[in-house]
């Protein structure tokens, strides 16, 4: 599988990772959420502190800075550093105060006024402060942050006075104060009801800006990290990232112990995902995740061996994950100065009816579900049944007639970028193998995950595979995100642009109307597939494989891997 591209967090892709200790002893215990509606977790007794575990990852961090980093394997390594004002709950959708205390929201839902928990300190030391928010918020709209801006500003243009600052036209953003240092006010152009939700999304952490004027941008993105989060950066490159407890952290558990309770936690880069299942099996690593493996935490290949051994299963949790994956299309007229036949609807309509999802299920062994639009079935404004222009099937012979239509009745090349793993390269080979049934080439670039990050978000990626995971359990998310045009390049990397479907977002996006949203929201997921810009290929279940000595371990619709809670048996 493909490692989801942004948090969903969840990630979320997204997530905190802090929660409350978990009570209770024994061992690990499976539990299927999507029928339980729970969140799996180890049972845990009294927590003993100290100690260390050793993870392994597929990839290396992209972005250390929380401005920056909107891809799920950074955000294992941001969300144990950095914290936001809100966070998800343990196990829910139920947002609850992390750097902020307590909240109030204005009766036309449009100012916000936060206040900080007393007391909380970088992890230099440093006094926690409401400018602080203010001054990562202007990093945010500032287009021109060297080396590269960020790619969640629009998130945060409903703002009053961002757009104007963003653009360039005021030096402070209005619609932001701080009355004292633990007050933050916050005023929105327009009532949004998942306003909480984007707090909680990594880009507006507390960051301490003399530190960031320190380091730089670079080397805040690439080697140095400091926030308020239960862990320290002690060293992140190429083949390693080891964090350390921060003897700052503000945090205690429910018995009054101080969090987090491990010392420290090393995470050992490598691509070989069987290497990192075989590490598991033999005890070597803590847990295997979706945020630390990608696609469902379990390689696709040993999916089988663990799932289907006692011994192994027993120690599986399972949830159900709002991520979608895809091959995207490019829509743009050329491509490095050439014409780009992507750009032809027949050409991407013929794609799809030679695309067989059913093959890229049985390369996963079954542990994914089929998906037919880029909403997953877990959330409100899913199409229950799409329109019969937005709906295909393998059909070669149909394939073959949209390409002669559009004049290709030779064939075509194009090119598809995709991340360096073993599951990636089984996909893409399937994908190349069934186009070459309706008569086009398909040239493979697999590249480290950073790498892919760089060419797919510059917009110049023919084609390309990856994911989403949501930043917040909403349709938004997913939809406004990846097809609106003012998203172009770097989340609609397909550089799609619909007027129609742009007025339809936009509508949805400030409506507080649930019904007319969904209805609003279905029509931009028909439109979409009727366009053919995304080629779905399936929703995930994670899989996390947790070992017998970790405890306050658990799962979580939302969260990422709750560092901060875990602790481990005397001797590990």
């Amino acid at each position: 599988m493909t490692a989801a591209w942004k948090k969903g967090l969840g990630t979320v892709a997204s997530i905190g990772v802090i929660g409350a200790l978990l009570a209770g002893c024994g061992t690990n215990s499976t539990t299927d959420n999507a029928t339980n509606g729970g969140n799996a977790s180890t049972s845990s007794g009294k927590p003993v502190e100290g100690g260390s575990i050793t993870l392994d990852a597929i990839q290396a961090v992209p972005d250390l800075d929380p401005a920056i980093a909107f891809d799920t394997t950074s955000a294992e390594v941001d969300y144990a550093v950095y914290e936001q004002l809100v966070t998800y709950d343990k196990g829910s959708y139920n947002i609850v105060g992390d750097l902020a205390k307590s909240w109030e929201v204005s009766q036309d839902g449009k100012t916000y006024t936060f206040h900080l928990r007393p007391g909380v300190k970088f992890s230099n030391g440093d006094p926690l402060t409401s400018k602080d928010f203010v001054f990562e918020l202007e990093r945010l709209l500032d287009k021109n942050m060297q080396p590269k801006p960020s790619p969640g500003s629009q998130f945060f243009l409903n703002i009053t006075g961002a757009q104007a600052y963003y653009d360039g036209q005021a030096k402070t953003i209005s619609g932001v104060s701080t009355p004292d240092d633990q007050t933050l006010v916050i005023h929105l152009d327009k009532p949004e009801q998942f306003f909480l939700k984007i707090l909680a999304m990594p880009f507006l952490s507390a960051v301490d800006p003399k530190f960031v004027n320190q380091v730089g941008n670079a080397a805040m993105d690439t080697t140095k990290a400091m926030g308020t989060g239960p862990f320290m950066l002690k060293t992140n490159n190429q083949s390693k990232v080891v964090l350390v407890k921060n003897p700052h952290y503000w945090k205690k558990d429910s018995s009054g112990n101080q969090l987090p309770y491990l010392d420290q936690i090393t995470i050992n880069i490598s691509n070989n995902s069987q290497l990192s299942a075989m590490h598991w099996e033999q005890g070597q690593t803590a847990f295997m995740s979706p945020w630390l493996e990608g696609g469902d935490g379990i390689p696709s290949s040993q999916y089988p061996t663990i799932m289907n051994n006692p011994k192994y299963k027993n120690l599986v949790m399972k949830q159900d994950m709002n991520a979608v994956f895809y091959y995207g299309l490019n829509t743009k007229p050329t491509i490095d100065g050439k014409p780009n036949p992507l750009s032809n609807v027949d050409v991407r309509r013929a794609i799809e009816y030679g695309f067989d999802d059913s093959q890229i299920v049985k390369l996963n062994n079954g542990a994914v579900k089929s998906s037919n639009q880029p909403l997953p079935d877990s959330l409100p404004g899913y199409v229950q049944k799409l329109d019969p222009s937005a709906t295909y099937t393998t059909d070669v012979a149909k394939a073959k007639q949209l390409l002669a239509k559009a004049g290709y009745s030779k064939g075509l090349t194009i090119d598809l970028w995709n991340e360096n793993t073993d599951a990636a390269k089984k996909e893409d080979q399937a994908f190349q193998e069934m186009m070459k049934n309706i008569g086009i080439t398909v040239n493979l670039h697999e590249v480290t995950w950073k790498d892919f990050l760089t060419k797919s978000m510059s917009g110049d990626a023919q084609a390309f595979g990856t994911g989403w995971n949501q930043d917040f359990p909403d349709a938004s998310d997913f939809l406004n995100t990846l097809f609106n045009s003012s998203q172009i390049p770097q989340n609609n990397m397909t550089n799609y642009s619909n007027p129609q479907v742009d007025q339809w977002l936009n509508q949805a996006e400030y409506s507080t109307d649930t019904a007319q949203r969904n209805e609003l929201y279905g029509k931009v997921i028909n439109q979409v597939m009727s366009d053919a810009v995304i080629v779905p290929l399936y929703q995930n279940v994670g899989y996390y494989c947790v070992q017998p000595w970790v405890h306050g371990f658990y799962t979580s619709p939302v969260m990422y891997d709750p560092l901060a809670t875990i602790w481990v048996d005397p001797g590990h």
